[in-house]
């Protein structure tokens, strides 16, 4: 579903990514936790074209996006690519002048140009199935921070998305709020969904990936199975990261 190969980012003279190798098979969960600055948001933006990147490839679903492509080449596949992924960010980005009905149908209506009574149709189901039936005429400030994220999955679901990439979903969020979003992305994982997760809920990657990815300064220093990874590391950075998270 998702390939990366040899990816490199770099912010002038900074090397972010060192040489990206990925895979990520359809209906997989792939977790990726490190420590922060190694790279982690910087990687998803790659996928999505949200950031540039120096050399490598990134396949989505058939769809190669190249770093020496042209820029007009670039554009068309990333419009492709966009339709095909959704992208869950650590800041919700509702709009704040639209209902919670209404950011969920912005994207079917004017990117997938889905009529809208079935569009609208369609996001009353996916705000039914994130618990918030009864908050489609809300706007975003009435809501939670659990709940506008909640709202943002659904935004994400209704593009009809091949895979999703979230981005420290939960980072903002209280433990009660972190533990809403993550029965809706456990009940995703439990469908087929095939996710790329950011995170720090060492809870959920144990649970529920199928993979987990360890980052350190723009490299994968450890990949596996989450019960080997995270309960019997053989990397030191691993070790390191996993006893910094406990401690904190």
């Amino acid at each position: 579903m998702i390939e990366v190969s040899g990816l490199v980012k770099r912010h002038g003279a900074l090397e972010v990514l060192r040489g990206i190798d990925l895979t990520v098979g359809r209906g997989e969960v792939a977790v990726v936790v490190g420590p922060s600055g190694s790279g982690k948001s910087t990687f998803l933006r790659c996928l999505n074209g949200l950031e540039r990147f120096q050399a490598g490839t990134v396949v989505v679903d058939g769809l190669t996006l190249d770093s020496s492509a042209a820029d007009r080449r670039r554009e068309d596949v990333l419009r492709q690519i966009r339709t095909r992924v959704g992208m869950v960010f650590q800041s919700f980005n509702l709009f704040p002048h639209r209902t919670v009905l209404e950011n969920v149908t912005e994207g079917p209506i004017h990117v997938l140009r889905r009529d809208r009574a079935e569009a609208e149709a369609r996001a009353v189901a996916l705000l039914s199935r994130v618990g918030l039936g009864e908050k489609l005429r809300c706007r975003p400030m009435q809501l939670s921070g659990g709940q506008q994220q909640r709202v943002a999955i659904a935004r994400a679901l209704a593009m009809e998305p091949r895979a999703i990439l979230f981005d420290e979903p939960t980072s903002a969020l209280d433990p009660r709020m972190t533990a809403e979003v993550l029965s809706v992305m456990t009940d995703l994982a439990r469908d087929g969904q095939t996710m790329i997760v950011v995170t720090h809920a060492m809870s959920f990657a144990r649970r529920v990936a199928d993979v987990v990815h360890v980052f350190d300064h723009g490299l994968i220093v450890e990949s596996g199975p989450p019960d080997r990874v995270l309960e019997n590391p053989r990397e030191e950075a691993t070790r390191r990261f996993l006893s910094e998270t406990l401690a904190a």
